[in-house]
């Protein structure tokens, strides 16, 4: 399905991202550039747990409905091509595809997490939430309106100096210009801000404002009523780092927004919770970052279509994030501890082969960030850093073995 830099997806209906207007166009254009860093699927969707719904909950999910336009699911897919956005891990929490026929997948820490994070989560909530794409809000919000200068998207003061002075290593290393990608985070707060919540609906479905009030009002009252919810606290919402471009794209508002690179709450959350917050966030932002190289270096055209092209870029980045992070030139972490820290994070490969947004298995994981450092240690002794083209060249000769059959 891709096979250049963006994703290359004829689209019936384009949102414009002006505001709530409700005006649309026709356009047939390639999406701009957006990778996440996807982190759980579970096996079971939240209402497995057997909780019965509230009968509020159950109303407010009737009125959202009535305020919908009768194509309401075309248009949220066609937003989310349009901007290229893939399904965060709380979309994806809601519907796990495991094929182990051929790959070894299995429940993992990051399973029991996410599970734990939607248990005591209202159905309905969750009904009414899914059916808005309102899981992936916080995406939506921080990539067309964020600003690494406003308080909304500030990076937390637990994480601000070690993501930034990472941030700022990862420009110096690459063979790209990083001058003008934005480092910034993406806060659970926009779930609860009506105003904030009707700009995006107004965008997502081109409602008119009127409507897109209404459901923004609708959203923050279910959120912020429902204790699982967590007043739109719960890492559920946030949990994603992604990198961004809209470079090349046709349309000139998406292609005036400037190059991202964000770090939601629920990520560093998650990072934590499964033992990895020591080294897991700068490994995860290496791997984003990689995602920048490819878009400046045009990695991500190759002869491969669908989730293999997705999975070969993926497993790119994160060689290239484990080379940066492991090399003495880069920020030197210890291999050995890099990659335990990695083999738990990357627990979150999947064997979800058909799916567009697949990363590869666990093991796939692994071995390509295993390689990453080995190359780096290598190069190291030398002192020198790998032109990325060089880099890539590399992968590509390997890449065959990272996805060879392992079961």
């Amino acid at each position: 399905m891709r096979r250049t830099t963006t994703r290359t997806i004829a689209l019936v209906t384009s949102l414009a991202i002006s505001g709530a207007t409700g005006a649309t166009v026709a356009t047939a254009a390639p999406a701009p550039q957006v990778q996440m860093q996807t982190l759980a699927r579970t096996q079971s969707g939240p209402a497995s747990s057997g909780a019965t719904s509230d009968p509020r909950a159950v109303a407010l999910l009737e009125a959202a409905r009535v305020r919908l336009p009768a194509d309401w699911q075309a248009r949220r897919a066609a937003t989310l091509a349009r901007f290229g956005v893939e399904r965060s891990a709380a979309q994806d929490a809601l519907a796990r595809a495991i094929d182990p026929t051929q790959y070894r997948c299995m429940p993992t820490r990051l399973d029991a997490y996410v599970a734990g994070l939607l248990a005591s989560v209202d159905p309905s909530s969750l009904d009414l939430l899914s059916m808005l794409g309102a899981l992936d809000f916080p995406t939506f919000d921080a990539v067309l309106f964020g600003s690494p200068g406003h308080p909304a998207y500030a990076l937390t003061k637990a994480s601000r100096n070690e993501l930034t002075s990472s941030f700022l290593a990862a420009q110096r290393f690459w063979d790209t210009d990083g001058s003008d990608i934005q480092l910034m985070a993406m806060h659970g707060d926009v779930m609860r801000d009506p105003a904030r919540l009707a700009r995006l609906i107004g965008v997502l479905y081109g409602v008119s404002e009127a409507d897109a009030a209404e459901l923004a009002t609708i959203v923050a009252d279910v959120v912020t009523s429902d204790p699982g919810l967590a007043r739109g606290d719960n890492p559920i919402f946030t949990l994603n780092a992604f990198a961004f471009s809209g470079q090349g794209d046709p349309d000139p508002v998406i292609s005036s927004l400037p190059d991202k690179l964000i770090f939601g709450d629920g990520m560093l959350d998650a990072l934590g919770a499964i033992g990895v917050g020591d080294v897991g966030p700068r490994a995860v932002l290496a791997h984003e970052y990689g995602h920048h190289v490819q878009y400046d270096k045009g990695l991500f055209s190759s002869p491969l279509t669908g989730p293999e092209a997705t999975r070969r870029t993926e497993l790119m980045a994160d060689a290239f994030g484990t080379y940066f992070v492991t090399h003495k030139r880069g920020l030197a972490l210890n291999t050995r501890r890099v990659l335990e820290a990695e083999q738990s994070l990357y627990q979150v490969g999947d064997c979800a082969f058909a799916s567009a947004s697949h990363h590869g298995t666990p093991d796939q994981r692994l071995r390509a960030s295993s390689w990453g450092a080995s190359v780096a240690s290598d190069a190291q002794k030398q002192g020198q850093v790998l032109p990325s083209l060089t880099l890539d060249s590399r992968f590509e000769a390997v890449l065959p073995q990272f996805v060879a059959p392992d079961a």
